[in-house]
């Protein structure tokens, strides 16, 4: 159990480099995991979603937060749907989406952050209307030109 528990933190610690490539490698490796009958490989499934959640967690509430600010000074980041949340659930999927539609070469992919393709994805999904929120995310654009 010992065993599990430090080569589970090793796996799950390079996930905190917070590399998408990392993220993704976590997120595909989940549903193999979870289907083999070794109890190991199941707790290594649970844990590894465990932490894909509360990344998504953090990452959303930051995004919110900073959104609120902005909307506050009049410039939102992104806009959602009446009733809509920026939550882990739809944050990790978005994510995913994001980093499959990415159209720059795989390396150059593969070194952006986990929150760099979070905003890429929120601000194509949510864009708000009259706003100019191109700009506030050119950094994270030119990191995959």
């Amino acid at each position: 159990m010992r065993v599990l528990l430090l080569s589970l933190a090793f796996v799950l610690g390079s996930a905190s480099a917070d590399t998408i490539n990392n993220y993704m490698d976590i997120a595909n490796n989940i549903p193999q995991m979870e289907v083999k009958a070794d109890g190991q490989a199941q707790a290594w499934a649970r844990s590894a979603r465990h932490v894909l959640t509360i990344t998504c967690e953090s990452i959303a509430e930051t995004m919110n937060q900073a959104n609120e600010v902005a909307k506050n000074q009049g410039k939102p980041l992104f806009c959602l749907p009446q009733g809509a949340q920026l939550n882990s659930v739809n944050l990790n999927e978005l994510i995913q989406q994001t980093y499959k539609e990415l159209s720059s070469q795989q390396s150059d992919k593969d070194k952006l952050t986990v929150s760099q393709v979070a905003w890429l994805g929120v601000n194509k999904q949510y864009p708000c209307q009259n706003t100019n929120s191109t700009n506030q995310l050119q950094h994270v654009r030119s990191a995959i030109s």
